[in-house]
């Protein structure tokens, strides 16, 4: 499933259509992505709006439209955006189409898992205003963490990191990338980890987030080699940091790369 950075590169695709007209909106009548809307509900109240601004958080994104309309969209595991020409015809898997003078924008996603969602009203949607605090923002503090941390003491700590109601857009990978930065076993309990190895797990979730959205999130791509990333995909491979063999294996369900020479 995308995470932070892929969802803000993604969303980014779409910047080309700001401040134009929707001349017209296709939908598709099998998708399951407008289980939370009529799809009617799209056409009927997107034709002839301009695309205005676009945001992300963590793994949501949020376009807003004059007349006060607003989609939200949740990419799901294999959902995207893409600019198209004006002249597209739609294929299977296009889920919506918005039709501009000199292009089509396009979201597509064949597993659809994805989300779409309506609104209309002055202010942005409510669920996106209930969303917690974007590990991006300044208010993003340690407290967040240290709650965190006491109130699921029993969960590996790779598990915690994936929770998106304390750290939204943390995925897989990232979540790997931090531990192995902190220098934090990812099956260590939550309610475990000692004050000084808080201080560096904050600081690693803050550069992590932050340096995701500055290559992957710009970019699109891979982070910087030097990260765990490139090395952390297939059995076999080295710790970009000892050059040891890395563990792969399952961890709160997910598959977790960690270096145990680093990660002890």
């Amino acid at each position: 499933m995308p995470e932070l950075a892929e969802v803000a590169y993604s969303c980014s695709l779409w910047d080309p259509g700001l401040g134009k007209r929707i001349n017209q909106v296709i939908t598709n009548p099998t998708s399951r992505v407008f289980r939370d809307n009529n799809r009617d509900s799209f056409e009927q109240n997107l034709k002839g709006v301009i695309l205005s601004s676009s945001f992300t958080h963590g793994k949501q994104m949020l376009f807003s439209f004059s007349g006060n309309h607003w989609i939200g969209i949740h990419l799901g595991m294999t959902g995207n955006l893409a600019i198209e020409s004006k002249e597209y015809s739609p294929k299977k898997h296009d889920a919506l189409l918005f039709r501009q003078s000199s292009q089509t924008l396009a979201f597509r996603d064949p597993r659809q898992f994805g989300r779409l969602r309506l609104h209309l009203g002055k202010k942005s949607p409510d669920w996106w205003n209930d969303l917690p605090t974007s590990m991006l923002a300044e208010s993003f503090h340690s407290k967040i963490l240290t709650h965190a941390l006491g109130r699921h003491a029993r969960r590996p700590i790779k598990a915690l990191l994936l929770d998106q109601r304390y750290f939204p857009g943390m995925g897989n990978w990232m979540a790997d990338e931090v531990l192995w930065r902190a220098k934090i076993n990812p099956s260590n309990l939550s309610g475990g980890i000692k004050k000084t190895d808080k201080k560096r797990l904050f600081k690693q979730i803050k550069f992590v987030a932050h340096g995701a959205i500055k290559s992957v999130g710009k970019h699109g791509g891979d982070p910087p080699k030097s990260w765990l990333f490139h090395s952390r995909w297939k059995d076999g491979l080295k710790c970009p940091k000892t050059k040891n063999p890395l563990i792969r294996e399952q961890i709160g369900g997910r598959t977790t790369c960690w270096c145990p020479f680093v990660q002890k």
